[in-house]
């Protein structure tokens, strides 16, 4: 009996130290809940801030088989290293879709570092009447954020200092595919089928 006592005093210490520590973990997850869902709350009565990352279309150039491509350069004017996808779409019939030639690397985690340019030439898309590029970036986490980032997606929140950035660049016709597609260039197929099928009755 004297060899138990000492043996409940420890085994009552260890559980009080468990829920002292379970009690602190969860008041800090209450913590951090509550200051991401205040911050949330008062970003909805603040103006919008300019997005640090922005499309620009610099100019055209040539490749070695005398491809016209378009120099587009994405610049990060953040104190954040980003991660980032870009693509080229098309407007169809209305609505902006993917184009059907995408650069090998647009969908990789291409990184951009703080106040830094990329500079990438494109070729200008075959289709649809205007064309422009779209980017989606996010900051890149490290050590404890990338913790408490993952935390957030477990409640289903979202950490508001990693939050998703869209962004689209100017809308750019397509010269190319109007002129293909032009009324003129409609009428005259018309008539020079017209023309050939009179030829073949005589």
């Amino acid at each position: 009996m004297r060899n138990m006592k000492p043996r409940l005093k420890k085994y009552r210490k260890i559980g009080m130290w468990f829920d002292a520590s379970i009690a602190n973990l969860s008041f800090l997850i209450l913590l951090v809940l509550i200051g991401g869902l205040t911050f949330k709350g008062l970003n909805m009565f603040r103006q919008p801030a300019p997005a640090p990352v922005a499309i620009l279309i610099v100019g055209q150039t040539n490749d070695a088989a005398g491809t016209t491509l378009t120099e587009v350069m994405f610049t990060n004017a953040s104190n954040h290293r980003l991660s980032y996808t870009f693509a080229v779409e098309v407007l169809r019939e209305g609505s902006w879709q993917a184009g059907s030639v995408q650069r090998s690397d647009a969908a990789l985690a291409n990184a951009l570092p703080p106040g830094s340019g990329r500079l990438i030439s494109l070729p200008i898309p075959e289709e649809g009447d205007e064309w422009r590029v779209t980017l989606v970036a996010r900051r890149v986490l490290a050590g404890v954020e990338t913790e408490v980032s993952q935390l957030f997606r477990r409640v289903n929140l979202e950490y508001p200092f990693a939050k998703e950035i869209r962004v689209s660049g100017p809308v750019m016709l397509n010269a190319s595919w109007k002129k293909l597609n032009s009324p003129q260039i409609a009428v005259a197929e018309k008539l020079s089928i017209a023309s050939s099928t009179g030829s073949d009755l005589n």
